[in-house]
């Protein structure tokens, strides 16, 4: 787990760094040389030969300057251009700007002609983008609009320093255009734009360089592939201690959902997976079942959810909701349930639709939830759209938890944990073939049979991570993939984890 930081804690990081008597020149070196390295691990020294630095007014600028000397010292013919008045570099980035120009690098200032600054990129091997860094708050405009455009028309290979420009370190978003990376080194630690999109396609691949001071504290972190563990498992475990899981879920027409989220249980290792349909269905689930067992859910309101509060007891975890319905009966029944049931529960698809109008009674639950929606479920529960919902994840998927009370996984690409607590985890792990009808269902089957052993933050966490291992292990391409294959994959997938 690495710590994923907000614009302000990464500024505060570098105040707190300053306060305790480390200068923040000293910290600009070791930033720039960090880049420097990394620059040269990435490339042959054909490509930085002869790098062009775009640089800022402020702080960024100030570290497009010095990696400029330090690649210099290797030997590139290191160029640069400002964008902003000569005048306004001050402080640690002005120390930089005149060691730069001291040591003979030429560095012109904008506004340039395009004739003079098309030539500029046409002549540079590399472009290091030093404009905003993680500052930028604001759409781009004038200047410094017209060098991202430039940058990005030239073909050049670049290199973004702690963030591209124009992009919104804490969102993802892009501030009506953006610098498109090919390498983002980043300082201290993750910055939270960088694994959302778009500003995962603008960062290209992201390496953290160390400052020379401990990383800082965070209450939200990345999971990769490093982060994965098991839960172990006694020599002498059966089918009960495995963990039984209750998956209430399927209708007419909608019985694959039920069958997919009850394998998906199975392959994380459940011992005892029982379907859970309402009326009709389950006759048609019992002509489709192998290790999976069955049982009746009355359709009638009070029937039913008596019923499903007798089978929920007996068991340690359940999944209510894929494939369900929405109309009346159906609806009400699974908010009576959902509230209703004490074991740790997934909420899942027409569970959550069941909310929409008000989320905040999901408090009043007996027993812990994990919310798994996808964005426009999200949308609805709190009462705005899809774009806005997919314009902030970080922000919607923590306001959502602190409404609800409940560990809410919002899924997508790089699938956001929040807590209510505050606590928040990014999935950096996945592939688009994932995009396919049910592979939310097998989510919700791993996220029961985990919730048996693991408190429901950390079975989220592991439960998305593993979810998003499983279909990079089945996936053949970025598309194509069926979803009963991301279950089959997670066996293999758990036996490369060590134990917790």
């Amino acid at each position: 787990m690495k710590p994923l930081l907000t614009r302000r804690q990464a500024a505060d990081h570098d105040r707190d760094a300053i306060a305790k008597g480390i200068p923040g020149v000293v910290l600009m070196e070791n930033a720039a040389r960090g880049a420097a390295d990394a620059i040269v691990a990435r490339w042959p020294r054909d490509i930085w030969a002869r790098p062009l630095i775009l640089g800022g007014h402020g702080l960024n600028g100030g570290d497009g300057w010095a990696v400029a000397r330090h690649l210099l010292a290797r030997g590139a013919k290191s160029r640069g251009v400002l964008c902003g008045e000569r005048d306004r570099v001050l402080g640690d980035a002005r120390i930089n700007f005149d060691a730069a120009i001291a040591l003979g690098i030429p560095i012109d200032s904008l506004p340039l002609d395009d004739a003079s600054l098309d030539g500029m990129l046409e002549a540079s091997t590399l472009l290091v983008d030093a404009v905003f860094g993680t500052g930028l708050d604001r759409p781009l405009s004038g200047p410094a609009l017209r060098l991202v455009e430039r940058a990005n028309a030239s073909g050049k290979p670049v290199v973004a320093l702690d963030s591209p420009s124009g992009i919104d370190s804490d969102t993802g978003a892009v501030f009506g255009d953006a610098i498109r990376a090919d390498l983002t080194v980043t300082f201290g630690a993750l910055k939270r734009g960088l694994h959302q999109h778009p500003g995962v396609s603008h960062a290209g691949q992201v390496v953290v360089v160390d400052l020379g001071v401990p990383s800082p504290s965070s209450n939200a972190f990345t999971l990769d592939t490093s982060d994965l563990r098991r839960a172990p498992r006694a020599l002498d475990a059966h089918k009960g201690t495995a963990g039984r899981v209750l998956v209430i879920a399927g209708s007419p027409g909608k019985t694959g959902a039920a069958l997919l989220a009850g394998m998906g249980a199975l392959r994380t290792g459940a011992g005892l997976v029982t379907l859970g349909a309402r009326g009709a269905a389950r006759a048609s689930l019992d002509a489709k079942v192998l290790e999976l067992m069955t049982t009746e859910i009355p359709e009638a309101l009070e029937a039913g959810v008596s019923t499903a509060i007798r089978e929920a007891a007996s068991g340690d975890a359940v999944v209510l909701g894929p494939g369900v319905g929405t109309e009346g009966v159906a609806r009400t029944f699974l908010t009576r349930v959902a509230l209703e049931i004490a074991v740790p529960t997934v909420l899942d698809a027409d569970a959550l639709t069941a909310f929409a109008s008000a989320p905040g009674a999901l408090i009043g639950c007996r027993g812990p939830r994990i919310l798994t929606p996808h964005p426009g479920e999200a949308a609805a529960l709190l009462g705005t759209d899809t774009a806005s919902v997919q314009a902030d994840r970080y922000g919607a998927a923590t306001r959502l938890a602190a409404l609800a009370g409940h560990v809410v996984v919002l899924k997508g690409a790089r699938t956001i944990i929040a807590s209510p607590d505050g606590r928040l985890a990014v999935c950096v792990e996945g592939t688009p073939a994932l995009a396919t009808g049910g592979t939310g269902d097998v989510l919700s089957g791993i996220l029961a049979a985990l919730l048996v052993h693991w408190d429901p933050f950390e079975a989220a966490c592991q439960g998305a991570l593993l979810h998003a291992l499983a279909g990079v292990h089945a996936a053949r391409g970025d598309r194509g993939l069926l979803a009963h294959e991301v279950a089959d994959a997670v066996p293999s997938v758990l036996a490369s984890a060590p134990n917790a």
